[in-house]
């Protein structure tokens, strides 16, 4: 037998390099994945960008963020053609005026994109209105004025939360407002993509105006309507409460308070998120009545007119009432069925569940789920937001497990469903590409394009907030590669 290794021909080392681990030459370290700046202020700024909102406008990607670059708070905007991969190499500077502009929303819908904000321009007060601009083209260009909404052209009382939704040509913002005292909500509608807009915002909460704080709206709407849902003190602690509108956001009916089964007022409920299909629409919530919180959920099937939870709604966590602490849903609705993802502590640490609801059955698809999959309750999960695409079900987290020093750096993990539901990865999958647990990465907004992902958030790795956007196919994780050591 030869003493000497078998050595193959260059060619057969280059067909089977992947293979060979001894073929000189070889690299089996992997690949790392990157993520990508979005805001473009200059690699050594010291300004925070923060609260991005992502759509998808005529194809491609559209950001929308908050930051203070030219020293007050200003709204800001790219676009992605590659579904992240490369933006603009010029942002957006969307608010005209020098005044603090913060809290933005966006929406989408064909070529046109849709953002509002809070506001200080009017008055000497410091109040916040909201604003509207819009971009007819894919978000390249917007008005050269922007839209007061709430009417209040002297700044006397405070506007605050907006959200926006678009549907083909109807686009609808709601808002709280206290013009009348107390916070009412507030809502402004254009049918005619933004170009004109109703002569006055139009009041959705139905008790006397100013009585009782309502606030943080949720809404959605389709071409059957549109539906409001917030939080409303009227009857002392906080209840939750909708209201609908079938013509175009002109006229609201009565509202109605949906976490029934209680005395309204007796415990809290808060943070209403609303999801809409066609005449179906779901509310969900977290509430104190069983001490720890619950989650749960309130239909309509009709816009509105009646709700399936006259009585008392769903809980949703299936856990047993106040057995353990759940709060933050996050709602999708797709095809019939709703999907909802949250945090809850039943293991010690909050971990992130999902469980599906048939609207049209009135019951659950499944059981819940746990999505993050490292030791239960092991580490901290926080802020689950849903996604879904066809049978494609997306949800990212704000996941601690890297945290090991306990300052507060986390990292974004996912998992997702190819199946609707019924069958979720059995690993969770990180993100963010940079070391782990290395910097914080908060505030994501994410939405599936065909079988990938796409996501923005806030994010720390540089020393100040910026915006950072990844886009994985699914069942795909950043990796993230050491540099090499240095050499003495």
């Amino acid at each position: 037998m030869s003493r000497f290794p078998h050595v193959f021909p260059v060619p057969y080392c280059a067909a089977f390099i992947a293979l060979l681990a001894g073929c000189k030459g070889a690299d089996t370290s992997p690949t790392p994945t990157v993520d990508v700046r979005v805001d473009h202020p200059g690699k050594t700024d010291a300004s925070e960008a923060t609260v991005p909102r992502t759509c998808l406008v005529d194809g491609r990607l559209g950001v929308a963020w908050q930051e203070d670059r030219t020293g007050a708070p200003g709204i800001f905007f790219n676009t992605s053609a590659d579904n992240g991969a490369t933006w603009l190499p010029g942002d957006v500077h969307i608010n005209h005026a020098d005044a603090d502009a913060v809290a933005p929303d966006i929406a989408c819908s064909g070529t046109y994109v849709y953002i509002v904000w809070e506001d200080e321009r009017d008055g000497e007060l410091k109040n916040h209105n909201i604003y509207a601009a819009v971009s007819t083209d894919g978000g390249q260009t917007f008005g050269e004025t922007d839209v007061l909404l709430d009417g209040d052209v002297d700044g006397a009382a405070m506007s605050l939360g907006p959200r926006v939704v678009a549907v083909g040509d109807d686009v609808y913002v709601a808002w709280f407002d206290n013009r009348n005292g107390a916070y009412d909500i507030y809502l402004q509608a254009s049918h005619d993509d933004g170009a004109t807009w109703l002569p006055d915002a139009v009041r959705a909460d139905s008790d006397p105006a100013g009585n009782a704080y309502s606030a943080w709206p949720s809404l959605a709407a389709t071409k059957s309507g549109v539906i409001v849902a917030w939080e409303d003190s009227r009857g002392g602690a906080s209840d939750i409460y909708a209201s609908a509108s079938t013509d175009g956001g002109q006229t609201f009916g009565n509202d109605v308070r949906l976490d029934t089964g209680d005395d309204s007022g007796a415990t809290n409920s808060f943070e209403a998120h609303v999801a809409m299909e066609s005449s179906t629409a779901v509310v969900t919530w977290y509430d104190e009545r069983n001490g720890p919180r619950d989650i749960y959920l309130n239909t309509t099937t009709d816009v509105g007119a009646t709700w399936t939870g006259s009585t008392a709604p769903t809980q949703v966590d299936s856990d047993g009432p106040g057995a353990s602490d759940a709060l933050h849903p996050s709602i999708a609705l797709n095809s019939g069925k709703a999907y909802i993802a949250w945090q809850d502590d039943r293991s010690g640490g909050y971990d992130i569940y999902e469980r599906t609801y048939d609207t049209a059955a009135g019951t659950f698809a499944s059981p819940e789920v746990r999505l993050d999959t490292d030791a239960n309750g092991e580490s901290q999960s926080y802020y689950p937001q849903i996604a879904v695409d066809g049978r494609n079900v997306f949800v990212d987290w704000q996941d601690y497990r890297n945290d090991k020093d306990n300052v507060g750096f986390d990292d974004l993990f996912y998992n997702y469903s190819g199946d609707g539901g019924k069958n979720w990865n059995q690993s969770d999958l990180r993100i963010n590409s940079n070391e782990q647990g290395s910097s914080y990465a908060i505030a994501a907004s994410a939405g599936i394009v065909g079988g990938s992902f796409v996501a923005a958030w806030s994010d720390g790795r540089e020393g100040t907030a910026d915006i950072y956007s990844a886009s994985r196919t699914l069942g795909d994780e950043s990796v993230y590669v050491a540099p090499p050591a240095a050499t003495k």
